[in-house]
């Protein structure tokens, strides 16, 4: 409820007064009379005596001294007042005291008695003021609270006539409502369009006050929403479900980002975890790049109608957020898409010479020269071959690594050595094809040659499908991987050593010699001893900090086969 002023309430009380005063005095209900005290005491007992008799008659007003004089020059018997009163003489027969004090010419207003239409007294009466004209009206409606789809706009009036009787009409777009209230509650339709309130308020005398106030334009928050136009409620919260998005790889996709919202919201990507990323305004290229590069290869976003489409050959499972504004107002959704491997196509294989291999993962700790070469080869699943030199080196800023990829060539060992082999199953893009839980399923390897030794890798073995195969012959051989009824055949040259007979390697578990397809040899119990440094492992290069430069490597190697595949 809107409470006045204490200046307004004392105005309106000072008016009130006023108006009742005038408009009684106007009509004859009530004189209004003012009184003086005058200088010397005066008998209030003494009255004149009553005169019969029409203009003879004489009348004092009481309270008046007895001695102020006849007042005949300020008329008398017509009743005509002059704006100065007069007394009468005093009474003989009266036993009060004459007063002498001097006249007192503050006129007392005082009304003459009538009998018969005949006016009697000596004291004139005085004339009624003119009414007082009641002062314009002030009053006005204003509107609190913001004008938004779901707010509450608040009409607060002031400066109308009290006792006040207020109605409300409240219109949006300029069509009325039947609210007759003083708040009203923003609809979700009445976005774009304007409120109007109009207060009315009747008078006892039937007239009426009336002041309108209308709101701004009306916005609406943002909300995302489905194809049906309900709010999509995944994806809001930073830190809780994302929107699942889902597409296989090369499967055409498409996503349309849809939300509510007045002004008509706008679209924008953003990253899905904004506090990782640096800012960066160098022009060093060294930066995190645009929220565009965490969508997968062949994905891209269309700002202007929120749509999310294209094609990936890419498996992948990454995350990004879409934002849509409104108003000044921005609402995130954060998103999950992941592009799963198309069907089984067969088996793609990855082999290198594992010294060469070891030697170019300890350049990456420091215990090995950091310079160097490390040749591979990647197996399509057609038997097609192709190469991968990759150069690496140290400098001042950290390890550094570069490949060259060219097509043809064969896998090549020198007798006595061993050659490390990765296999997955994988679809015609090259991507992995793993089960429900994210693993692949097991390889074997087998060899035409009886005297080849095929093993489990005993460092690497627990990362995936990597196995090693031992060479002690040289020749041409031929090696077959297999895996869920996929396999993939390809030839190994063997060089020979001046050197011979070729001594076994060193294993962690027993060696198996030409391994029946999908069989692989479990290692049994770890030894005190890394079998590819030779050294202990509490030496300068622990179990864990080569495990973790493998990783590293592998990650490298891994692109650079899906790159070859291409």
């Amino acid at each position: 409820m809107h409470r006045s002023t204490a200046f307004v309430r004392r105005a309106c009380a000072v008016g009130t007064a006023t108006a009742l005063i005038g408009l009684t005095t106007g009509f004859g209900v009530m004189t209004a009379t003012t009184a003086y005290a005058a200088d010397a005491p005066v008998d209030t007992a003494a009255t004149a005596p009553a005169v019969s008799g029409g203009d003879t008659s004489t009348s004092t007003a009481p309270g008046l001294p007895a001695d102020v004089g006849t007042g005949t020059d300020a008329g008398t018997g017509a009743g005509t007042p002059t704006g100065t009163a007069t007394s009468a003489p005093a009474d003989p027969t009266s036993t009060a005291p004459t007063n002498t004090a001097p006249t007192n010419t503050t006129p007392a207003a005082t009304p003459a008695p009538t009998t018969g239409g005949t006016t009697t007294g000596t004291t004139p009466t005085t004339a009624a003021p003119t009414a007082v004209a009641p002062a314009a009206s002030t009053a006005t409606v204003k509107l609190s609270g913001t004008a938004k789809v779901g707010s509450t706009l608040v009409a607060t009036t002031s400066g109308f006539t009290k006792p006040t009787s207020f109605s409300y009409l409240w219109s949006v777009g300029g069509v009325a409502t039947d609210i007759d209230d003083g708040s009203y509650v923003i609809q979700p339709g009445d976005a774009a369009k304007v409120v109007t309130v109009t207060v009315t308020n009747t008078l006892r005398d039937g007239s009426v006050e009336t002041s309108s106030a209308k709101s701004a334009v009306v916005t609406e928050d943002p909300v995302f929403v489905d194809a049906a136009g309900k709010p999509v409620t995944a994806g809001l919260d930073p830190d809780g479900e994302r929107l699942a998005l889902d597409t296989t790889a090369g499967n055409a996709f498409s996503y349309t980002f849809r939300a509510t919202g007045s002004p008509a919201p706008t679209f924008a990507l953003a990253y899905a975890y904004p506090d990782d990323v640096s800012d960066d305004s160098s022009d060093d290229g060294d930066d995190e790049g645009s929220p565009a590069d965490q969508l997968p290869d062949g994905i891209t976003f269309d700002a202007a109608t929120g749509v999310l489409s294209g094609t990936s050959d890419e498996a992948t499972d990454t995350e990004f957020a879409v934002t849509a504004t409104s108003g000044g107002t921005t609402v995130t959704q954060y998103v999950e898409i992941t592009v799963d491997a198309a069907a089984a196509a067969g088996v793609q294989v990855f082999s290198t010479d594992r010294d060469a291999f070891l030697e170019y993962v300890k350049s990456g700790s420091g215990d090995s020269p950091a310079d160097g070469t490390l040749t591979s080869w990647i197996i399509d699943t057609d038997g097609h071959v192709m190469t991968d030199v990759e150069t690496f080196h140290t400098t001042d800023d950290g390890w550094e690594g570069s490949s060259i990829v060219t097509d043809g060539g064969r896998p090549t060992v020198k007798q006595g050595g061993t050659l490390l082999l990765n296999g997955d199953l994988v679809d015609r893009f090259g991507n992995s094809v793993t089960d429900d839980e994210g693993d692949s399923p097991e390889l074997a390897v087998t060899s035409d040659i009886a005297s080849d030794i095929v093993r489990e890798d005993p460092d690497l073995g627990d990362y995936g499908n990597f196995l090693d195969v031992t060479f002690p012959h040289a020749s041409t051989h031929n090696l077959t991987a297999s895996a869920a009824g996929f396999s993939t055949s390809f030839a190994v040259e063997v060089v020979p050593t001046a050197t011979a007979p070729v001594a076994t390697p060193p294993v962690l578990t027993p060696p198996v010699a030409a391994a029946p397809i999908g069989t692989v040899p479990v290692r049994t119990a770890a030894h005190g001893r890394l079998a590819y440094t030779g050294t202990d492992a509490t030496d300068s290069l622990p179990w864990a900090l080569g495990m973790l430069a493998a990783g590293a490597a592998l990650v490298g190697l891994r692109f650079a086969r899906r790159r070859a595949q291409r």
